[in-house]
């Protein structure tokens, strides 16, 4: 077939009792399935009604932001500026992992923050470096949004503080909290020199582990009070780089002053840190693991694990890669399978609530929405059965191996 083997939030509700079993074990090749066809796929379809969740998993609401007012260093009480201290009122706030800045429509200037302290009816955050005018929502650890709130913000260009005017200072801050490998939107951090004149700025990326830098980028002249952007794709000299924490680090020569990276007007996480991941975790919503029959081998050749979530809830590619498969089978139903990029992995998603929302030959982003958790074909309670294969691939000539162990790593960390 020829397929390029080179470019091939959260739950943890694990160990949950499933015993129910996934009749799968399909041993028919590729050729066998019968193709769905691409022209009946949406490509953004409404976010589905959830099911009732299968035995074990216990769906949490998501939470629900019903009014924010602005804090301190405040245009007034409804418009803000970067920096600008948020409170933000409604329910389920706890357990929120972080909250995203929308701006326009899509997804290109979207800014995401941790919470500087939050309870179950508030949360304080502040406004990134990088936010724009528009709605905001708040996401949990599994992967479950707020809807956007019906007032959106307002920003305002952020005030010099006099500190900063009177000498070279750098401000710096990511744009998400975490980055995964070949997704759509790569790590990005956004700085600002401030101090009244044209800077030579240097960067380095730090790893957090030992301290290492990883990589550079050479001087560049830098205008003062100028919101400037660098992406980093997570490799260095074509290598891609270990998974772990790290965070940019920015040096701008002022007229013969150095300034290093400043965190005024911020407390808690490092802004300019981020956790770099090779996967995501596939199941965006809460869910739980099978056992027994249900974990890979299972007493009967079960190929995959599966992992129980209630039907509609959305799956993403956990890596990135070229759809090898997209068909129906009778008892894996609406399936595909994606040639891992820079993996040599094979990655089979099955049982889907309808056809994948990709087509054969599509090139998928790491995370990007691939479908729903279903029940199609011969399955028993809502679920996603995940196959990982080794190298040359599914039904190639490689073989199938535990997803267990990726499975519970991918959901410690995204």
């Amino acid at each position: 077939m020829g397929r390029n083997r080179g470019i091939g939030v959260r739950g943890r509700r694990r160990g949950a009792g499933l015993a129910v079993i996934a009749a799968l074990g399909v041993a028919a090749t590729p050729a066998a399935a019968q193709s769905t066809g691409g022209a009946e796929h949406q490509p953004t379809p409404p976010a589905p009604q959830l099911s009732a969740p299968p035995p074990g998993v216990k769906l949490k609401k998501p939470s629900v932001v019903t009014s924010w007012r602005c804090r301190t260093d405040c245009v007034s009480a409804r418009v803000v500026r970067t920096g600008s201290l948020l409170r933000l009122r409604g329910v389920r706030l706890r357990r929120t992992y972080e909250v995203t800045f929308l701006g326009a429509e899509g997804v290109d200037d979207d800014v995401s923050a941790a919470a500087v302290r939050r309870d179950r009816k508030r949360l304080d955050v502040r406004v990134p470096l990088a936010a724009v005018s528009g709605p905001i929502l708040v996401a949990d650890r599994d992967g479950q949004q707020s809807a956007a709130t019906a007032a959106p913000l307002q920003i305002e260009p952020a005030a010099v503080p006099m500190a900063m005017a009177a000498q070279p200072a750098v401000e710096v801050e990511v744009t998400a909290r975490r980055a995964y490998f070949d997704a759509a939107r790569p790590a990005k951090v956004v700085y600002v020199v401030h101090g009244g004149a044209a800077a030579q700025v240097t960067i380095d990326l730090v790893r957090a582990k030992d301290g290492a830098v990883v990589a550079s980028w050479g001087a560049t002249d830098v205008p003062a009070e100028v919101p400037q952007t660098l992406t980093w794709d997570g490799t260095v000299k074509g290598k891609i780089q270990r998974t772990g924490r790290y965070a940019f680090r920015v040096a701008a020569d002022v007229a013969g002053a150095r300034a290093m990276t400043a965190r005024t007007r911020r407390s808690g996480p490092d802004p300019a840190a981020f956790d770099f991941l090779g996967h995501v975790f596939p199941v965006r919503g809460p869910h739980g693991y099978g056992e027994f029959a249900a974990r890979f081998g299972g007493g009967r050749g079960h190929q995959g694990h599966d992992v129980f979530a209630a039907c509609g809830t959305p799956l993403v590619a956990a890596r990135g890669g070229v759809v090898a498969f997209e068909q129906y089978h009778s008892r894996a139903g609406h399936y595909l399978v994606i040639d891992g990029v820079r993996t040599g992995v094979d990655y089979a998603y099955m049982h889907l609530r309808d056809a994948a929302l990709v087509d054969e030959g599509d090139r998928v982003r790491t995370g990007q929405l691939i479908g729903y958790v279903g029940d199609s074909g011969r399955a028993s309670g809502c679920h996603l059965h995940l196959e990982m294969w080794s190298a040359p691939g599914w039904y190639e000539g490689g073989r199938p191996f535990d997803p267990l162990p990726s499975l519970l790593s991918w959901d410690k960390t995204s």
